[in-house]
């Protein structure tokens, strides 16, 4: 049998997009969907059980094998069973009420009592697992996602490929994960959460290190639930299945109780790619994923998962609201709610056959779940919103944080539908709802820390919720009109995801219902888009490692800024195809890397001559160093001393240092919710995007740049140290990956003690001292939630605080004022010159007037051109024409010619051949229609046998002589 497969990969545009990933760049192909990639795989694996399966196991025990009447090979511990066990299959949730294993003698669990009977239980095996604490879920140590959707996710993809040890091998781990996937279903089914814990199994069998396969997880597996939930091993089934997700893809068996998937097992066997192809894996793999919300539901036999997930929370919405959390129909509506499920059926008819099955209406049957099912998705959803954003997430409209924001949104427009926002006391009913999720779950996780900006993150949250976004209604209506008056499903997707709508805003704009399978429709769209690394422009997989000296700037043989080396290869150019790309064997070049600007210097040549080295990149494991000019290819295997502008080296180690200490600043004086975006080092100055939900003021841009230079102050170390990746996390925890991905198995730890420590590269100082001072030049939003600060340090700060010193010196000088009384001064002038900006159009109206009535009074007959200083011609549209009259009375025409127009009125209709010598002088200019532009001619109203025209440009004096060599003449008001 083959161990892969090809197929053909769909065809697509790919986009550009940056990764926070050292300031490198990525794309975004289309990709097959893990829903494909299973379907891809399933009849293979169903053909080979014995192969792909841990048959062996399931038969010491006492299962066999069956087909199921959906198709689905399942094992059964009785042949009474006779079903795969699915909810579809049985028909309904035959737990319910009356609760399973211990739950039938009277036990109730909980989520942390679960956990811990998980951890007893595997703890105990014969191969013992080891606990792990929970990850963040915002997955900053990967470049492909950004939340956890399952706890692999925590140990892909370095430790999944080997390069990197896990935490523990094998563990379990209670991991909070996001998923936005099933959000029409939540709030019905019991199953389904946009944010959830996964108990996980990780092991990890390395090609020299098994620990154990697909034999010894099942039998833990069964041993937990039979042994420590003392389930009947003959409500037990376990379905062969495929599972893909993560960039991987094996066989797996899920295993279901009394309707109710409760676990899945996989087996990673295939390391998958975009276009579906599959290649084995080194490293075997085994990921369980048991939804842990689903263990106290199925024990204890509850109506529904959420009354045993959210108790603090739903009590506190049930006192308020005056609506119980659970209520008669509910629970006889519970059994046949696996029935709902937008991915997988009409939901109309779903409802519809529930509400026969109960004896109801379809409609009475929706009034009495509704408002249920709201204060679930309330619940649901804030408690995804709190874990999130703790873990350093913030809502917006782009990326996966657009999701974050579209269940708040949703929650909110909950609230507001029902009236329950000001029930339950408003915003700090809002926050108390958020407290009750943090005791909720620190029995599991332990106690949360305090989150000072949470409140501020929230609250501008619902203020932008709150506004009426003009631009996006017309959007909206403009699909509307595009679609025939109806919006269709692909429509509600694009304004939601690009146009930042929430889907309850969209219905109460258009008055259509809410699609069903709109979040699917979402999140399947999201899931076909992954990033990958873009081409690279130089081969060197031929050539050794270059050495890297740039770091060892205070060795005792100055080998950080100038050294010896060989030159290994010469290369093309890329770009210009000049021979002028060098190799060596070692450098003390810093490349372009980590955001930071490369070294720029000398080449030292054997004959004494230099080439100057005006870039230095990263082609692999190689250092690619680009010459002024083009080198023979015999330089290869030559001597050659490498130098280092010293001066532009400070300078970007400053600046990099500086980008460490305004981070920290920023963290300090915002709040914990900060966390680096990207950065750019130059040697002009350099730049940090830092995640936070609003523009920055100026008084927290003086904050930040004030706590900087304390920090500068403060003459705080700075260790740089290579440390083992998995030492590294234990010891500083995630918050390493501020400037995104680092690979391989190692970290270069930067900290500034008691300040910072951050995985990165660069050039940076020993001490903040080094630095100098720091100062802000400004700061602006470069997108929804991001800000980026603009800073100089060192050198360039001096500079800058010496400019400012010029600025204002000659600001005293020009207004003959002193440090002290200058800003006053200013203020002074900036008023008055104010009140004369307002009055200058009243000004203009005036003098249009009375130029137009000394015309009148003084030259009747009379063809008149008039010099005009006004910047536009509006004022003599909107006055000169009330004069038509008298101007036709008289036989007056007149011509104001400007810097940038003409205008004119002809009272005497025989002068109309002067519009084309007018014309004739403009200059040949295309319209929209291809078409030379002409003096246009104004409608006069009321109709008038007078010519009204005006046109833009043209040479003033020439059109002036113009008029007067055809009977124009002068008039000078002044005179």
């Amino acid at each position: 049998m083959s161990g892969a497969s090809t197929h053909p990969t769909s065809t697509s545009t790919t986009t550009s997009t940056t990764a926070a990933k050292c300031g490198e760049r990525m794309e975004e192909v289309a990709c097959l969907s893990a829903k494909e990639l299973k379907n891809l795989a399933k009849p293979e694996f169903a053909a080979n059980p014995d192969f792909f399966y841990p048959t062996e196991v399931l038969k010491r025990h006492g299962f066999s094998r069956a087909t199921c009447k959906c198709g689905h090979n399942y094992w059964r511990h009785s042949d009474k069973v006779d079903s795969c066990g699915d909810s579809n299959c049985v028909g309904s949730y035959t737990f319910i009420g009356r609760g399973c294993g211990k739950g039938r003698r009277g036990e109730r669990l909980t989520l942390a009592s679960a956990w811990e009977g998980f951890k007893r239980s595997f703890t105990s095996a014969r191969i013992p697992c080891t606990p792990v604490s929970r990850y963040p879920v915002v997955a900053r140590w990967r470049a492909d996602v950004e939340y956890v959707a399952a706890g692999i996710y925590c140990y892909q993809p370095y430790c999944v490929t080997g390069e990197l040890e896990p935490p523990a091998n094998p563990l379990i781990q209670p991991q909070f994960c996001l998923r936005f996937n099933d959000l029409d279903n939540i709030g019905l089914s019991g199953r389904h959460y946009s944010g959830f814990n996964m108990l996980g199994i990780q092991v990890f069998n390395l090609p020299d290190k098994f620990v154990f396969f697909k034999e010894e997880c099942v039998e833990f597996n069964l041993r937990w639930l039979i042994d420590e939930l003392e389930i009947d091993p003959d409500e037990i089934t376990l379905v062969e299945d495929v599972w893909a997700g993560g960039g991987n893809l094996g066989p797996s068996m899920e295993y279901f109780i009394n309707g109710l998937e409760l676990g899945n097992m996989v087996f990673m066997q295939y390391k998958t790619f975009p276009d579906g192809r599959r290649q084995p894996l080194q490293v075997q793999v085994i990921d369980v994923g048991i939804g842990l919300e689903r263990v106290p539901w199925l024990i204890n036999g509850s109506p529904t998962s959420y009354v045993d997930v959210f108790p603090r929370a739903l009590h506190f919405m049930s006192e308020k609201i005056g609506i119980p959390f659970t209520n008669p129909m509910w629970e006889r509506f519970g059994p046949y709610s696996c029935l709902l499920n937008s991915d997988e059926s009409d939901m109309d008819q779903a409802w519809e056959s529930i509400a026969q099955r109960i004896g109801v209406t379809q409609a009475e049957l929706r009034a009495a779940i509704e408002p249920v099912r709201d204060m679930y998705i309330v619940c649901d959803h804030t408690r995804t919103v709190m874990i999130a954003i703790e873990d350093g997430s913030l809502p917006s409209n782009v990326g996966g944080a657009a999701n974050l924001r579209a269940v708040l949104r949703r929650c909110l427009a909950v609230l507001k539908r029902h009236r329950w926002w000001d029930a339950i006391g408003g915003m700090d009913g809002f926050m108390q709802l958020f407290e009750f999720h943090r005791l909720d779950l620190q029995d599991l996780h332990g106690p949360f820390r305090e989150y000072k900006s949470f409140r501020a993150i929230i609250t501008s949250e619902y203020q932008r919720w709150e506004r009426t976004d003009a631009d996006s209604k017309r959007k909206l209506e403009a699909l509307r009109k595009k679609s025939g008056g109806k919006l269709a499903l692909k429509d509600w997707v694009l304004a939601c995801t690009s146009y930042g709508m929430g889907a309850d805003q969209i219905a109460e704009m258009t008055g259509e219902r809410v699609p069903d399978s709109l979040y699917l429709a979402i999140a399947t769209l999201q899931e076909k888009t992954v990033r990958v690394a873009p081409a690279a422009l130089y081969d060197c997989a031929h050539l050794q490692p270059t050495r890297e000296g740039f770091y060892n700037e205070r060795d005792p043989a100055n080998m950080g800024l100038q050294c010896n080396a060989v030159v290994q290869h010469v290369l093309p150019n890329a770009l210009t195809h000049e021979l002028n790309v060098v190799v060596c064997d070692q450098t003390c070049f810093y490349p372009l890397s980590g955001g930071q600007d490369n070294d720029t210097g000398r080449m030292e040549l054997p004959d004494g001559s230099s080439l100057l080295v005006t870039q230095v990149m990263k082609a692999g494991h190689c250092i690619l160093h680009v010459v002024d000019r083009p080198v023979s290819p015999d330089l290869a295997g030559q001597h050659v001393v490498l130098h280092v502008d010293v001066a532009r080296r400070i300078q970007l180690r400053n600046h990099h240092t500086a980008t460490h200490i305004v981070f920290a600043a920023a963290r300090r004086v915002l709040g914990p919710h900060v966390w680096q975006n990207g950065a750019k080092k130059t040697v002009k100055n350099a730049h940090l995007e830092i995640t936070h939900f609003n523009s920055l003021e100026y008084a927290e841009e003086q904050a930040i740049e004030l706590e900087a230079n304390r920090i500068c102050n403060s003459c705080k170390p700075i260790s740089k140290t290579v440390q083992p990746k998995d030492a590294a996390e234990r010891t500083h925890g995630f918050s390493l990956y501020q400037g995104g991905v680092v690979p391989g198995n190692t970290l270069r730890v930067v900290s500034i003690a008691d300040t910072d420590t951050e995985a990165c590269c660069g050039t940076h100082c020993d001490n903040t001292s080094e630095v100098g001072s720091i100062r802000i030049i400004n700061s602006k939003r470069t997108q929804d939630g991001i800000v980026r600060l603009k800073f100089v340090a060192g050198e360039k700060a001096l500079e800058y605080t010496a400019h400012q010193r010029t600025m204002l010196h000659t600001m005293c000088h020009k207004y003959d004022a002193d440090l002290g009384t200058v800003l006053n001064t200013v203020d002074r002038f900036y008023h008055e010159t104010m009140i004369r900006k307002k009055e200058a159009p009243k000004q203009s109206e005036r003098i249009v007037k009375l130029t137009m009535r000394c015309l009148l009074a003084e030259a009747p007959g009379a063809a008149l051109v008039i010099r005009s200083y006004e910047d536009d011609m509006k004022f003599y549209l909107q006055n000169c024409p009330r004069c038509v009259p008298r101007l036709l009375e008289k036989h007056i025409s007149v011509v104001f010619v400007g810097d940038t127009f003409v205008y004119g009125i002809l009272g005497e209709p025989a002068r109309e051949p002067v519009l084309r010598l007018v014309e004739a002088l403009l200059p040949t200019e295309l319209d929209g229609k291809g078409q030379k532009r002409v003096v246009q001619r104004v409608a006069l109203k009321p109709a008038s046998p007078a010519i009204q025209f005006k046109a833009f440009g043209g040479p003033r004096d020439e059109i002036i002589q113009m008029l007067l060599a055809n009977g124009f003449a002068h008039f000078n008001v002044d005179d």
